[in-house]
């Protein structure tokens, strides 16, 4: 998630900017042949994405809800697709299968608090439309702004976690403990 997403998530803007330039211009109604469009690309998504994630990694899809993990649970490499909802993540207990996880999540609107022992590693790579992020006390966001942060024992721990997230809204709290 480094510039690719940014020229993605740029040339959509772009693109979605230069339709309705059009519609409006041409007195088009592009909304009529779009919007179809677009629900019949997120089907395909929907029914497509769960076979070409990475061997290994969980797909979960949640169209409403959260998603909480705490106490003791199995820390593995996940991808979370989701439209409006809060994943809390707490790996003070969590067991971890691998020395490296990481989680993907892609989300329209949604809070993601995540809490951290010292002694583990975390990378965060984050993109959004609108992001606030509160990452060890210390705020970062904006409109259209990448949030990226990575711990200073990051490489030498030996547990350690990667996120990265895309969505339209987004509220990120980090919390080492």
């Amino acid at each position: 998630m480094k510039k690719q997403t940014q020229i993605l998530l740029g040339s959509v803007l772009i693109g979605f900017g230069f339709l309705i330039l059009m519609s409006n211009l041409l007195d088009i109604d592009f909304g009529a042949i779009c919007w179809p469009s677009f629900l019949i690309l997120v089907g395909i998504l929907i029914i497509v994405r769960p076979r070409i994630a990475p061997e290994g990694t969980d797909v979960r899809m949640l169209f409403f809800g959260d998603l909480r993990r705490s106490g003791e649970w199995d820390a593995k490499d996940e991808e979370i697709w989701s439209f409006v909802g809060d994943v809390d993540l707490d790996f003070t207990q969590a067991n971890f299968l691998e020395d490296e996880v990481t989680f993907k999540l892609y989300r329209f609107v949604g809070d993601l608090d995540i809490i951290v022992p010292k002694d583990i590693g975390i990378s965060i790579s984050s993109m959004g439309f609108v992001t606030e992020a509160r990452l060890e006390g210390k705020k970062r966001g904006g409109l259209v702004t990448p949030v990226r942060y990575t711990s200073e024992n990051f490489e030498s721990a030996a547990k350690r976690i990667r996120l990265e997230m895309i969505s339209f809204v987004a509220d990120l709290k980090v919390i080492r403990v």
